[in-house]
């Protein structure tokens, strides 16, 4: 019991460490996106506000996880958060895919992989 409660602490603090590494990310990008919003490329600007898309639902999805909001989710809520979060990721991988490096568009589609097992379990179930 109490190595499983290490591992669970151990699971937060990483949880953690990953929300505050996305939230400075996230407010570094917004300062410089006011700052600088007169100049630049729009095209770039366009796929900086796409990323905070990603990076907003990452962090809300991060909070959760902490609050343990997901583990009082029902089996259905969870596979439709899945499909939905699925549907998003794939409409953004064809819209960028020229835009993005091979290592970002191998993460996102490996991402998509795991999704896709995701619902299939929870189907399943």
């Amino acid at each position: 019991m109490e190595n499983f409660e290490n591992h669970d602490i151990e699971r937060k603090d990483r949880q953690l460490d990953n929300l505050i590494n996305i939230v400075e990310n996230h407010t570094r990008t917004e300062r410089h996106l006011e700052q600088y919003s007169h100049i630049g490329n729009p095209e770039n600007k366009e796929n900086a506000r796409k990323i905070q898309d990603i990076r907003e639902e990452q962090i809300n999805e991060l909070k959760d996880k902490i609050k343990g909001a997901n583990d009082k989710q029902t089996r259905e809520e969870q596979l439709e958060n899945v499909i939905k979060k699925y549907i998003n990721a794939e409409g953004y991988i064809r819209n960028n895919e020229d835009n993005m490096s091979e290592e970002q568009l191998n993460n996102m589609e490996k991402k998509q992989d795991n999704r896709e097992i995701q619902i299939q379990n929870l189907e399943d179930e």
